[in-house]
């Protein structure tokens, strides 16, 4: 198909499995991830702030994986990096491509 990985999970030494791929690039313009680059740290707090979503994090991975969560927020490697690298970079190109296919039919 001519698709390509483009991010593969961290390494994670602590548990027994293989790292997962994270993003797939399957043409110019379709690319598949396992994480939302669409996030917003700001948006992802107050979705945090609701007491259900907070038990069902607590619930299901425990309260250290909701505060490690939490953490990561803040962190301007994680979801800030994202924003402001891998959407617009991505658009970026997209709308280049474009352009340059524009020209060369006009």
């Amino acid at each position: 198909m001519g698709a390509y990985i483009t991010c593969i999970e961290k390494e994670r030494p602590h548990v027994p499995y293989e790292r997962a791929v994270m993003g797939i690039r399957f043409s110019d313009y379709i690319f598949g991830t396992q994480f939302h680059p669409e996030a917003d740290a700001t948006g992802m707090s107050q979705h945090f702030q609701s007491e259900e979503k907070r038990e069902m994090v607590i619930k299901n991975h425990g309260e250290a994986k909701l505060n490690s969560m939490l953490e990561h927020l803040e962190d301007p490697d994680k979801i800030h990096w994202t924003n402001k690298n891998l959407i617009p970079n991505f658009l970026n190109e997209a709308y280049s491509h474009l352009m340059v296919e524009e020209l060369v039919e006009a």
